[in-house]
């Protein structure tokens, strides 16, 4: 018996050492994805285009430019999108075609048909492509690139050392926890979502959690001991006490936030078909997407680039209810034009930011049917970010742990189950990650 205690355990520390390992590159990566696209937003959009309203995310090493930034020349926008959705095109085709979308649909298809194995070269084009996307002005999220570093560097190790090929697919999932969980101070959330993101309906790969865990917390600390520990959504403080008449008003918006998804995810793949058809070089595509995206930002500049500050203007009630509307639209075919041409970036981040503008256009329109109404517009916009993504990406669970680590509003956990698990329910259709294995059998199958 003790010799079999100690040949397992032979086996296990290799193991716990290579999580670590993964969560260390990936929250390394995480880093570096930061702060090169902290550079690039200086740079290119403060320094050349004179647009301030860019965050920018400083670490232990502060970046600042090194020059007085010049008077805003919105007119510069198309050109600068353009100019860098066509780096990226040409760097994509030339390195790595698969380093072109969203990401996290690539870490899913290679588990699901190709046993985990993804390209390393893969994962470092992701980053730097996706760090020129958003910074020269594209529409994504910053998700994409470090679930990709993490996961490739897994299954990279995995596909060169024997011994742990294996447990590729674990490992390489714990890879992509380890980038969401670094990303957005999220750990538990991150390890929550690599085992739910696999599959459309409700199935989950529980072998996956504990080595997601472990990397997930690792990358989580050194991303955090560089840039902080604070909440990457700041809440104003408000008073809120739950209620079970404020049920009807939830179910609503949970229905509003899934016909919003169902939305996004046609309008989304509905310009990536629609450049798939046009008969040009694909390195000229993600150029065309980024000069379109630059044109509609010259009326909406909160419709470009991966969209933290507004999203925190959002959620402080600082944009007035047209605003919102508008924004929530145009954000819509930024992310479309921008990542369904050809670029890179994530689109879990814009998904976000979507809802926040739909949860605050709810709120306005609550308001104006209840003024009466004790419940406070951040709750509607915290609870439109959960509903949304929920249901575009059919991941409920994993969805409610991320925005309440993102925002710490923890107090909001059954209203935020609640919308959660409306909005999945009523967005069964499609789904913004096309990889999903779509299992029989689940709960909602058999209703």
């Amino acid at each position: 018996m003790l010799t079999s205690a100690i040949s397992r355990h032979r086996k296990t520390v290799p193991l716990i050492l290579l999580y670590v390992m993964v969560g260390i590159v990936a929250g390394v990566g995480a880093i570096l994805f930061q702060q090169l696209l902290s550079l690039i937003n200086i740079y290119l959009m403060q320094g050349l285009v004179g647009y301030m309203d860019i965050q920018i995310v400083s670490g232990i090493r502060r970046f600042r430019l090194p020059w007085p930034a010049p008077q805003f020349r919105i007119w510069l926008f198309p050109l600068v999108a353009g100019l860098g959705g066509l780096l990226t095109g040409t760097i994509v085709q030339r390195y790595a075609p698969e380093a072109a979308g969203h990401g996290t649909d690539e870490v899913i298809a290679a588990y699901h048909h190709h046993d985990g194995e993804m390209r390393l070269r893969a994962s470092i084009v992701k980053l730097l492509c996706s760090a020129i996307t958003l910074g020269s002005g594209g529409s994504g999220g910053k998700e994409g690139p470090i679930a990709q570093i993490g996961a490739g560097f897994g299954s990279f190790i995995c596909t060169r050392i024997p011994y742990y090929r294996a447990y590729r697919r674990e490992i390489m999932l714990a890879g992509m926890a380890a980038g969401i969980g670094a990303i957005f101070r999220a750990p538990l959330a991150g390890a929550i979502f690599a085992a739910e993101i696999l599959y459309s309906h409700t199935n989950y790969n529980g072998k996956v959690l504990i080595p997601a865990i472990l990397a997930s917390s690792v990358s989580y600390g050194i991303y955090a001991i560089y840039f902080g520990f604070a909440r990457v959504i700041a809440v104003p403080a408000f008073a809120y006490q739950f209620s079970l008449s404020h049920l009807p008003s939830f179910t609503i918006l949970g229905l509003v936030a899934a016909l919003g998804a169902i939305s996004f995810v046609r309008v989304f793949y509905g310009i990536r078909d629609l450049f798939r058809r046009i008969n040009i070089h694909p390195r000229l595509k993600p150029a065309i997407g980024g000069f379109a995206t630059g044109c509609i930002a010259i009326f909406v500049p909160g419709a470009l680039g991966e969209g933290s500050l507004y999203m925190q203007r959002i959620v402080h009630g600082e944009l007035a209810f047209g605003a919102l509307a508008v924004l929530l639209v145009a954000k819509m075919v930024t992310t479309g034009l921008s990542i369904g041409s050809g670029g890179s970036g994530g689109i879990f981040g814009p998904s976000l930011f979507i809802g926040a503008a739909l949860g605050g256009v709810f709120a306005g329109f609550h308001a104006l049917l209840f003024p009466a109404s004790n419940i406070p517009a951040v709750v509607f916009v915290l609870l439109g970010m959960v509903a949304f993504f929920s249901g575009a990406a059919n991941a409920p669970i994993s969805t409610v742990l991320i925005v309440s680590e993102m925002s710490g509003a923890f107090s909001l956990l059954l209203p935020f189950l609640w919308v959660a698990v409306i909005s999945y329910i009523f967005s069964q259709s499609r789904n913004i990650y096309e990889n999903q294995d779509p299992i029989e059998g689940s709960i909602l199958d058999q209703t």
